[in-house]
């Protein structure tokens, strides 16, 4: 369950904070998952915004609630379509930090926009392509 406060300071500024919370039954393992999340979002442009984010939980046994921050960057092709660049680092509780890149394609729909990361397919692709 994911609850998230978003607010519109002024046309410059956006904020939102985040409560995550998660409930498990694994065999052996039954608990839950309590985390919290933020971030600010600056408009220097109308096509174009910068990004700060993260989250943290005290207790990440099963990267059910991820403990990272990161910033993006974040451009606006049409009213509809845009895309942020950017880094974040989170805890694995098996490898510790580690740092990944962010590529977040998104479309705008009436009440919502959806975006996903496809870091992982873009790291491999770039990886893949530098080994060669």
């Amino acid at each position: 369950m994911m609850l998230i406060y978003q607010k519109e300071i002024n046309d410059f500024l956006d904020i939102y904070a985040g409560l995550n919370a998660a409930k498990y039954t694994f065999p052996y393992s039954v608990g839950q998952s309590f985390g919290v999340s933020g971030g600010m979002t600056l408009h220097p442009a109308d096509d174009f915004h910068l990004t700060v984010l993260g989250a943290y939980s005290p207790d990440n046994r099963y990267n059910l609630n991820r403990t990272y921050y990161g910033a993006t960057v974040g451009y606006d092709f049409t009213n509809r379509f845009g895309v942020d660049v950017g880094v974040q680092r989170y805890y694995d509780v098996r490898q510790g930090w580690k740092t990944a890149p962010m590529v977040v394609p998104s479309y705008k729909f009436r009440k919502f926009k959806l975006g996903i990361d496809v870091e992982g397919l873009f790291y491999e692709a770039v990886r893949s392509a530098i080994d060669r």
